[in-house]
């Protein structure tokens, strides 16, 4: 736990809290080690924690009735999940599993919710980290019902390097359908606009590796094309 501290202090929901607090907060916490592909919760749990990702990666994800999974979010190291139903009380609203070998901070629920009512000011600066995240989601639908196929491939891409690089190297640690069903594409759609921003002279591909070779082309290829 003492590692992860540093790492905790960073993600958005914490990053407004004194050291002191941030302890106080953790006092009950625990380590998890989940296996991949290991579900974390289903949707329905009864809601009795929520998660810091110290090492690994998570996808929350809802299944069809006819048991079609759709991606609602793919969470890398460093992210939080959960902690919506802190404050609305109740179960989980999707699933979570692991896409990886994936150690989470595991934060008792009932704790956590009696040393903020203790503490307005804490709740408050938290709160800050909470609106933030809720402005990336709705960043993240106005590009799932705004952008075309090409342009959602193509964000993705961009938000995986550094934005003043003029190339850089994507490692797709997660499996190319589980990007696709988060971006709200087939997995050969995805495929053939990979294919097209190759042709272009823009990205290689090499197994899970991509490398973009003209960023700023490729921010302007999304910008004006798509596809």
């Amino acid at each position: 736990m003492h590692e992860d501290r540093e790492a905790i202090h960073k993600a958005p929901l914490f990053s407004g809290l004194f050291t002191e607090e941030l302890d106080g907060l953790l006092s009950h916490a625990r380590t998890r080690q989940i296996k991949a592909h290991e579900v974390i919760f289903a949707e329905g749990d009864k809601a009795e924690a929520f998660y810091f990702i110290a090492m690994g990666a998570v996808r929350l994800y809802r299944l069809s009735a006819r048991g079609d999974e759709k991606v609602i979010e793919i969470l890398m190291a460093g992210s939080t999940f959960g902690e919506a139903v802190m404050f609305l009380g109740g179960r989980y609203p999707v699933y979570a599993a692991a896409l990886s070998e994936t150690r989470l901070v595991e934060i008792p629920i009932s704790d956590f919710t009696r040393t903020l009512k203790a503490n307005g000011g804490m709740a408050l600066r938290m709160l800050a980290g909470i609106s933030m995240r809720l402005h990336q989601l709705i960043n993240d639908v106005q590009s799932l019902t705004l952008e075309t196929a090409g342009q959602r491939v193509a964000a993705y891409l961009l938000e995986q390097s550094p934005p003043d690089a003029q190339s850089a190297d994507v490692h797709m640690i997660v499996h190319k359908n589980v990007i696709a069903s988060r971006l709200g594409v087939k997995a050969e759609t995805f495929s053939r606009v990979l294919a097209t921003l190759r042709d272009l002279g823009l990205i290689t591909v090499s197994g899970n590796d991509i490398h973009i070779v003209d960023r700023p082309g490729l921010e302007r290829w999304r910008a004006a094309v798509g596809t």
